[in-house]
């Protein structure tokens, strides 16, 4: 999110300073990266948009970032598919409304195939009830993509220093409450005309020294990688819809993820638990992958809001402090396209983003 916006603001010709903590469990560094809006049941149709919008908006961005000269191909963005399974005949009671849902909405691009032919697309597979394919779905490596954001960023001036953030010094000419200087631990204090919070699971102790409530807490989420040999970089996401997804990337790596840990604070620890439940899934739908090394497990703290809905916009009581936060499980999907309308409205000091249905529905001022 903050490399994201650091660059969408610079690309506006603003001067950007990103204070970066590095602390360990960020979600971007162990996401899954699976982009497939056509396959979000939720209800809420304006948030299915939102999340429409995302996943167009990651071809545009990474063209942007070529142009620049940066090389974008550790983002490992591609097209590779997705299927939605269901394993068993009992799950119908869920997997029949779930497949009304993405079917009527993806205008045919979302349909229905045999198990036969699922296992010819995901070999491992097992023995499945049904399934969906979305031919239209991408993968995204965050690591690689925040590398190549940061990149792009030096690029186009941005400054980067690394400390935790203490707090904030009030002043300047403004009516309302304005943050005039960053407090840096162990750095010189940054001065700044507006600031943005883009603090991922760490965010609400950012809005205590704010003075605003910003909802968020960490939903730990363990995914391990598996080496296969030979070429997976063809086969699609697999997405069982009761259980763990799996992630193929061309290198013969599968991710398997990922645990859903409410309640776990901010350990970033990889557990046996853990690593023993995304096995146990992982090979109950392929078990055609037993044979698969094991490389490693990640670990990311999904930032969490209260009401599962992003936090976009400015900070209540402030004129000049904004946030992105919130995204969930969905981070890597929403983020960037997030922090693109933030950057507009930041840019144009303009607190309806420029998409006023969009700042009503995120609007961080809900939770006062």
């Amino acid at each position: 999110m903050g490399l994201s916006l650091a660059y969408e603001l610079a690309g506006r010709g603003m001067s950007v300073t990103v204070i970066d903590a590095g602390l360990p469990g960020r979600a971007t560094d162990a996401g899954a990266g699976i982009l497939s809006p056509a396959t979000n049941a939720d209800p809420d149709i304006y948030w299915w948009e939102t999340a429409k919008r995302a996943g167009a908006h990651y071809p545009d961005l990474l063209g942007r970032l070529a142009a620049d000269g940066v090389d974008t191909s550790p983002s490992g963005y591609a097209t590779c598919g997705l299927l939605s399974v269901g394993l068993r005949a009992h799950e119908d009671d869920w997997f029949q409304p779930f497949a009304d849902v993405v079917t009527s909405r993806s205008g045919d691009v979302v349909r229905e195939i045999s198990p036969h032919a699922a296992r010819a697309l995901f070999p491992p597979l097992g023995n499945i009830h049904r399934a969906l394919h979305n031919p239209a779905a991408a993968r995204i490596d965050g690591r690689g993509m925040a590398a190549a954001l940061m990149d792009a960023g030096i690029v186009r001036g941005v400054q980067f220093v690394s400390g935790q953030v203490s707090g904030v010094v009030e002043g300047g000419p403004s009516a309302g409450r304005t943050v005039q200087r960053v407090l840096v631990d162990g750095q010189e204090d940054v001065a700044c005309g507006a600031l943005a919070v883009a603090g991922g699971a760490w965010s609400a102790a950012m809005g205590e020294w704010l003075g605003a409530p910003l909802p968020i807490t960490p939903t730990k989420g363990q995914i391990v990688h598996l080496g296969v040999s030979g070429e997976s970089g063809s086969w699609p996401i697999v997405s069982p819809l009761l259980t763990h997804y799996l992630v193929p990337w061309p290198d013969g790596r599968i991710a398997c993820g990922g645990t859903f840990e409410v309640g776990a604070g901010f350990d970033a620890t990889v557990t046996a638990a853990g690593v023993h439940e995304l096995l146990r899934e992982c090979l109950t739908v392929a078990p055609g992958l037993a044979g698969a090394e094991y490389l490693h497990t990640r670990v990311g703290l999904r930032p969490s809001s209260s009401d599962d809905r992003p936090l976009v916009g400015v900070v209540p009581g402030w004129e000049n402090v904004w946030v992105v936060t919130g995204h969930g499980a969905n981070g890597l999907l929403l983020g960037p396209y997030s922090s693109k309308v933030l950057a507009q409205g930041i840019a144009a000091q303009d607190r309806t983003l420029g998409d006023p249905a969009f700042a009503a529905a995120y609007d961080p001022g809900r939770f006062n």
